[in-house]
């Protein structure tokens, strides 16, 4: 995984947040001990703010972030974790389709953006997830794609960009990509969370498939 940047005000306010939290808790720990005359046993170190602080940032960036406190969401860096999946239009020999699939592991600091289908398979280098409306809104990153064995021998490694906005239901992913220009294709993906989980492949087929079914039954029980 590697840092991605974002304007939410997430990125400012929480540290000062965690380092708030730290101080009181040192402070508290310090009242308390004077107050009942109590010492923790040698092997054990007493709550620093530092330490404190590194506990505290570890656990928002790893669990609290992606959590909801009476109604309101922690962060408002959205939490892409799991596996979509869907079509993928490109440029490529006058237009293709095929279907792709991406993992994302994210937490509030780290992300990692994997992308695998039946010719090739690419891993997110940067990234930034921008909430502010406007020409950077979105998940844009930066990535280095290798085509697979049995791939076209036209095919070879690449950089590409791909710039993905989120639906605000938060189950879907859809935008634009652009390869490099020793290759000089562009496209279009629209991937759909079928797991908050990590799936292969085979099990985000199925699910895309199951996925595609229910909207399938919806979209006839509206047409009647």
């Amino acid at each position: 995984m590697h840092s991605y940047a974002s304007d939410s005000q997430d990125r400012t306010v929480v540290q000062w947040c965690i380092a708030t939290i730290a101080v009181v808790v040192a402070y508290a720990y310090f009242l308390a001990s004077s107050y009942f005359k109590f010492t923790l046993p040698w092997w054990m170190e007493a709550p620093s703010i530092l330490g404190v602080y590194g506990v505290g940032h570890w656990l928002y960036d790893t669990v609290l972030w992606k959590k909801t406190l009476f109604g309101f969401h922690l962060s408002q860096i959205p939490n892409c974790n799991g596996t979509w999946y869907g079509p993928v239009y490109s440029s490529h020999e006058g237009g293709s389709q095929r279907e792709g699939m991406i993992t994302i592991r994210q937490t509030w600091s780290k992300i990692l953006v994997e992308f695998e289908s039946t010719t090739s398979s690419s891993l997110s280098r940067m990234a930034s997830f921008n909430i502010t409306p406007g020409p950077s809104h979105g998940l844009i990153y930066e990535y280095t794609s290798d085509p697979r064995s049995h791939a076209d021998p036209a095919m070879h490694a690449h950089r590409g960009l791909a710039f993905l906005k989120l639906n605000q239901n938060r189950n879907c992913l859809e935008g634009d990509y652009y390869t490099g220009r020793d290759r000089g294709t562009q496209g279009t993906m629209k991937m759909y969370l079928v797991s908050d989980e990590i799936l292969d492949r085979e099990d985000a087929v199925h699910k895309y498939s199951l996925l595609q079914q229910r909207h399938g039954a919806i979209s006839e029980d509206k047409q009647a």
